[in-house]
């Protein structure tokens, strides 16, 4: 596991910042303030592996431009840096030296030990997924490393392909959800899909001469299973969230899922179990990191802790502000075994507070 990230001089991030990482670590915040410029540190030192000598701005994972849009314009020196601390205390550490056009290297790490943000078993997700499309793509490469692409793209060849692992022999430690119906992949997939969409079910397709792939759903009503719908019949919610779901579900202990705006399309109590989930994944020993600006979601790692799922020191919140001066500013709430916050920083999560307060007020009276 990461036990914690530390950038310097990188894009908003002016001077040192260090961030301490759990197995599921929160970054919440307005707009602006670096929560993906912190996974994009992350995402660029994974493009740039294994050739240290160049950092990869642009690649298949993010396109950060040229040095310049990568280097914070208010830095004090030229030196940029990535390290990262894992169990139990290796550090890995990159330094490179900022010039108009380039980044020289000066430092980086012969010896990457287990570190999964370098192997297959890592999934990111970007903001920016796929909805319902009538066919996606297939690659075969990218699915047998562990790669549901980070638009969700392959993730009907994924479970295609993979979904009949049984999850014990994934992940011992993931609880099985309706045993009954299958312990497979596929079918606990489609046992966390029903708890956002009662009755859903699943089925993905290849088409091997097309090199394509497809997604169908069907929904149970009082005569059984209807026909099968293509994805774009169904709403965005079930396509956005499908491919959230098998990443924290396929990896074993150790891996690694790096996760952008999870409640994108979904209703709010779907969002609180996606939280509910990334809490299981964590305390089965997968590394969570998540961008969000979801309450919902807090709410189900805070209730999945009160449950007694997971332990209270293993989830990491980070909010996110910046000063009048631009200087970006880091708050860290502590969870305690009740889910409750030792603080509650102003502008994290408190919104719906603030209205209802706004709603219940006594009108002015003229």
């Amino acid at each position: 596991m990461i036990e914690s990230m530390e950038v310097k001089n990188f894009k908003c991030f002016r001077g040192n910042q260090h961030f301490a990482l759990g197995p599921v670590t929160l970054l919440a915040g307005v707009n602006g303030v670096g929560k993906s410029s912190l996974i994009q540190g992350f995402l660029l030192a994974r493009q740039s592996y294994p050739d240290w000598n160049e950092l990869r701005l642009n690649g298949d994972l993010l396109e950060l431009g040229q040095p310049g849009d990568a280097f914070c314009a208010d830095a004090e020196d030229d030196e940029l840096r990535f390290a990262l601390t894992l169990q139990p205390g290796k550090q890995l550490d990159w330094r490179y030296r900022f010039t108009e056009d380039r980044f020289e290297r000066v430092e980086a790490p012969n010896d990457l030990g287990d570190c999964a943000l370098f192997g297959p078993e890592c999934h990111y997700l970007s903001a920016d997924r796929w909805g319902p499309r009538r066919l996606l793509p297939m690659s075969r490469h990218d699915i047998t490393h562990g790669n549901l692409g980070k638009y969700g793209e392959y993730t009907a060849h994924y479970l295609e392909a993979f979904g009949g692992r049984r999850l014990p022999e994934i992940n011992a430690k993931l609880p099985v959800r309706n045993p009954d119906e299958g312990k497979d992949l596929l079918h606990q997939v489609q046992a966390w899909l029903n708890e956002l969409s009662p009755g859903t079910r699943l089925e993905p397709k290849i088409f091997r001469e097309l090199d394509e792939s497809t997604l169908t759903f069907a929904f149970r009503g009082e005569l059984g299973y209807s026909r099968s719908y293509r994805a774009t019949n169904v709403g965005f919610g079930l396509s956005y969230t499908l491919p959230i779901i098998v990443a924290l579900l396929s990896l074993p202990p150790g891996g690694l899922v790096m996760l952008e705006n999870p409640e994108a399309h979904l209703h709010p109590r779907g969002q609180t179990i996606i939280g509910k989930l990334m809490a299981l994944a964590a305390a089965a020993g997968v590394q969570v990191v998540v961008e969000t600006h979801s309450d919902h979601v807090l709410n189900g790692i805070r209730i999945a802790v009160k449950a007694g799922l997971l332990a209270p020191e293993l989830a990491v919140f980070h909010y996110f502000t910046r000063t009048e001066l631009g200087a970006i500013e880091i708050d860290s709430p502590r969870i305690d075994a009740e889910g409750r916050l030792d603080r509650w920083p102003e502008g994290f999560f408190d919104e719906g507070i603030k209205s209802l307060a706004a709603l219940s007020s006594r009108r002015a009276r003229g």
